[in-house]
């Protein structure tokens, strides 16, 4: 579960810096602020759930919490509230249509006031969902995860080329990559044509991280590369839409993206998938695999 702590930092280095907002922590505010999934509390009245209001210095709030312990220390008697967790597209119309002034983030800890103006002028809001009905089948997704990529093999293991993230990207939104998923238990016999579809069978793993020094999504440019991955646990490769996965660590509050690793152990760090997030919206989401998700392979 996401805590924010990234967009926590944000706040406290503004506050070391007397509450003053440099270009540099605004835009890192934003950033993170865009892909916040943050709490909202609401009360149950006839049925319905009203937000929480309160007045303070004059302006009309509605807290905000980065998880559910901070919503505990404010509000101690939780019996008739529900706690809810929205994307921040949410947030922007909640302003958009009523009359409050912002809203303040863990009112009993940093109290920080986002203004109806700040929200507001926040442009290109991340999607919140990648669904189309035009899909690539299984077996078509099938024939994806035997694909090499070459181009990209070579241009990470040049030395020349560490910390070029723009060319780096370019060559990764040409190319089919992959994420290790793994399991306690060994699913191969679920496998029908060499095809684990979690469609039939639920959710029966998860993606491998790479937690050392943070909590990292991994991505792999062949199967060859999953295998040097250690791990007690059942391996299984699956076919990624890469648009979709960096969405999916940005909103997950993760450190970022390792490529490779057990070998070639490419870094791509929170703050620069965050500098480019729009770009892989835009040049790197094949919307086709948006249903490769539910579709593993035994390695």
């Amino acid at each position: 579960m996401a805590n924010h702590k990234h967009l926590r930092v944000v706040i406290e280095d503004i506050y070391l810096n007397n509450n003053e907002l440099t270009k540099e922590l605004d835009l890192r505010l934003i950033n993170e602020f865009r892909y916040s999934n943050l709490y909202i509390p609401a009360k149950r009245q006839d049925f319905t759930l009203n937000f929480i209001i309160y007045e303070d210095e004059g302006l009309r709030l509605t807290p905000l919490f980065t998880d559910p312990d901070e919503f505990k220390k404010f509000f101690t008697d939780t019996e008739d509230i529900q706690l809810m967790q929205n994307s921040f597209e949410l947030y922007q119309n909640i302003l958009k249509t009523g009359d409050l002034d912002g809203y303040i983030l863990n009112p009993a800890t940093e109290k920080y006031v986002f203004t109806r103006e700040f929200i507001l002028d926040i442009k290109n809001v991340p999607k919140t969902n990648f669904y189309t009905t035009n899909t690539y089948s299984k077996e078509e997704i099938r024939q994806l995860k035997n694909a090499s990529n070459p181009d990209l093999e070579s241009f990470i293991s040049n030395p020349a080329n560490i910390g070029d993230y723009e060319a780096l990207f370019e060559r990764l939104s040409r190319s089919t990559l992959l994420t290790l998923m793994v399991s306690d238990a060994d699913l191969t016999s679920m496998a029908k044509d060499g095809i684990i579809s979690m469609m039939d069978s639920g959710p029966l793993a998860q993606m491998h991280t790479d937690n050392v020094g943070g909590t990292y999504a991994t991505i792999f440019s062949s199967e060859e590369k999953l295998k040097y991955v250690k791990t007690d646990k059942f391996k299984y490769s699956q076919v990624i839409n890469l648009a979709m996965l960096v969405n999916f660590v940005l909103t997950e509050d993760m450190d970022g993206i390792i490529l490779n690793p057990d070998t070639d152990n490419v870094l791509i760090p929170r703050v620069t998938l965050l500098k480019y997030s729009l770009g892989f919206e835009k040049f790197a989401n094949d919307e086709k695999l948006s249903e490769s998700i539910y579709y593993m392979f035994p390695l």
